[in-house]
């Protein structure tokens, strides 16, 4: 049984797909094919994320969850991407019993942008109809998941820091190619392969909305879990892009969301400024 040695953990709609689809190149590096198993996520007893109402598990045992590397032959980088595992009370501890000796990376975002980007998601997949001043106060788990100090804790305390990666999804924006071969460094593989630097999973507003809808939809579905495998790349990525032609820029976020958000984040991004050793000063503005 061969199981993967690092993992992509989160966080959501902070770069994830982008940094999957630049790894996924390396001829190092090999990517389960089915993005976001979330199987260390996966709890029967537990209700589904309320973050994302279609939200499913593509796998939900050990033996399902080792079939996705059969693939791997000579890499010596084998992983996968969750975006959802941050946010999970159970993955740390799940990931440790299982895989003691995994790397983890996670690519954090400005925790407002990041809300206002998971609010986006879900207006495009028809599941919010709310103004998001509203929305952003009644589904609080959207804001509260932005706290990336406090969730990160969580896997400091059960994993080595020499085990954990983290980026910012501000850095892979503004100089992917650096990014990578930082990851390829803290991966051990070669950190002058250079991938083509597309970027995936671009959001916003739609321009089509039964257009945008039916992309959204097919993208989080099992249907398409199923099929990704059957159908070649190129095919795929010629649909990525159709569907990042239909975004447009959404409408600044509100100032008095803004400014409520600020409050919010203020003490957890000052603790992971200090944690991190970086200046999160644009974070909290």
């Amino acid at each position: 049984m061969r199981l993967p040695n690092f993992i992509v953990g989160g966080a959501l709609k902070a770069g994830t797909t982008s940094l999957n689809y630049y790894l996924k190149q390396h001829p190092e590096v090999y990517m389960s094919p089915t993005k976001e198993p979330r199987y260390f996520a996966y709890d029967p007893a537990a209700p589904r994320n309320g973050d994302d109402p279609g939200l499913h598990f593509p796998v939900t045992t050990l033996e399902q969850y080792a079939a996705l590397f059969d693939g791997a032959t000579t890499e010596t980088a084998i992983g996968e991407v969750s975006p959802h595992y941050i946010i999970s009370p159970i993955a740390p501890q799940r990931i440790k019993e299982t895989l003691p000796d995994v790397k983890l990376i996670f690519s954090l975002r400005h925790p407002i942008k990041r809300a206002y980007s998971v609010y986006w998601q879900a207006v495009r997949l028809g599941n919010e109809n709310r103004p998001v001043e509203q929305a952003l106060t009644e589904a609080e788990h959207r804001v509260r998941n932005g706290r990336y100090y406090a969730l990160l804790r969580h896997w400091y305390d059960v994993f080595e820091p020499s085990q954990i990666k983290v980026i910012l999804f501000d850095d892979l924006s503004r100089d992917a190619l650096v990014v990578f071969h930082d990851v390829c460094r803290f991966l051990d593989v070669d950190d002058t392969f250079v991938p083509d630097l597309t970027i995936r999973n671009k959001g916003g507003a739609l321009k089509n909305e039964s257009l945008g809808r039916f992309y959204e939809r097919l993208k989080n579905s099992r249907l398409k879990q199923a099929v990704d495998p059957l159908f070649p790349e190129r095919l795929r990525d010629k649909v990525n892009d159709l569907r990042n032609r239909n975004f447009e820029e959404p409408p600044p976020i509100p100032a008095a969301v803004a400014e409520r958000l600020q409050a919010y984040y203020r003490e957890d991004v000052e603790q992971l400024e200090g944690f991190l050793g970086r200046d999160l000063s644009a974070w909290k503005n």
